[in-house]
C-alpha cells in the first residue's frame, strides 16, 4: 500500500511539473511563462490588432514585460507624422492602452519614410533569412533608414542568448550579424 502512495505521490509531481513551461529570454530579463492553455499571440496577430486601432506603418513590434504583465509594444507610424504606440497584450491580444508618441526625436525626419514605389522584401522574408542563420525566436524587429538605405533590424532568442541583425531592406542581405552570449561576443558575418 505504501508502495502505491508514493507512486501515486511522484506520479503526481511530474505531471503537475509538466503542465507549466517557462522560457527564459537572455535579455532584459523577460520571464514568460506558458501554460499549455496559455500561448503567446505572436507579432504578427500583434501588429493586426494595432492596426485596428490606428491607421499607418508599423515601424517596430517588441516584446516585452512590466508590472507582471507580458504585451507587445507596436510602433506606428500615422498620418500627419504622427506616432503611436500600441500595447496589446500578448496572451489574449486585448488592446492594454495606446499613447501618442510626442517625442520630437524624429521631428520632420522624412528617411524613414518609405517611398511608395519602394521595392522592399517583407519582414517574414527578413525574418527567414536571419532565422537561416541561427534558430531564434523574433523578439524584436524594426524598419529603419541609415543614409537613405532601408533595413531591417532584428533581435532574435536563440538557445545561446541574443542574436541581432541588420537586413538590408532591398536585397535580403545581411548587413551585421552579432550574438550575445554570456561568455563573449561573437560575430558572424555572411
Amino acid at each position: 500500500m505504501k508502495k502505491i502512495v508514493i507512486g501515486s505521490l511522484a506520479a503526481a509531481l511530474v505531471i503537475s511539473g509538466g503542465l507549466t513551461i517557462n522560457a527564459l529570454a537572455d535579455d532584459d530579463n523577460l520571464k514568460i511563462s506558458k501554460t499549455q492553455n496559455e500561448k503567446l499571440i505572436g507579432m504578427e496577430k500583434a501588429k493586426e490588432v494595432a492596426l485596428t486601432q490606428v491607421d499607418g506603418i508599423i515601424e517596430s513590434v517588441e516584446l516585452e514585460q512590466r508590472n507582471g504583465k507580458t504585451f507587445y509594444d507596436v510602433d506606428i507610424d500615422a498620418e500627419k507624422s504622427k506616432e503611436f504606440e500600441v500595447r496589446v497584450e500578448a496572451y489574449t491580444a486585448k488592446v492594454l492602452n495606446i499613447r501618442e508618441d510626442d517625442d520630437d526625436d524624429d521631428q520632420d525626419d522624412d528617411d524613414d519614410q518609405v517611398p511608395t514605389n519602394a521595392k522592399l522584401i517583407t519582414e517574414t522574408k527578413a525574418i527567414e533569412i536571419a532565422q537561416k542563420q541561427i534558430k531564434g525566436t523574433l523578439s524584436e524587429i524594426k524598419l529603419d533608414s541609415d543614409d537613405g538605405q532601408f533595413e531591417y533590424e532584428i533581435e532574435l532568442r536563440t538557445a545561446k542568448g541574443k542574436a541581432e541583425f541588420t537586413i538590408d531592406a532591398t536585397t535580403g542581405k545581411i548587413l551585421e550579424s552579432e550574438l550575445d552570449d554570456d561568455d563573449d561576443d561573437d560575430r558572424y558575418d555572411d
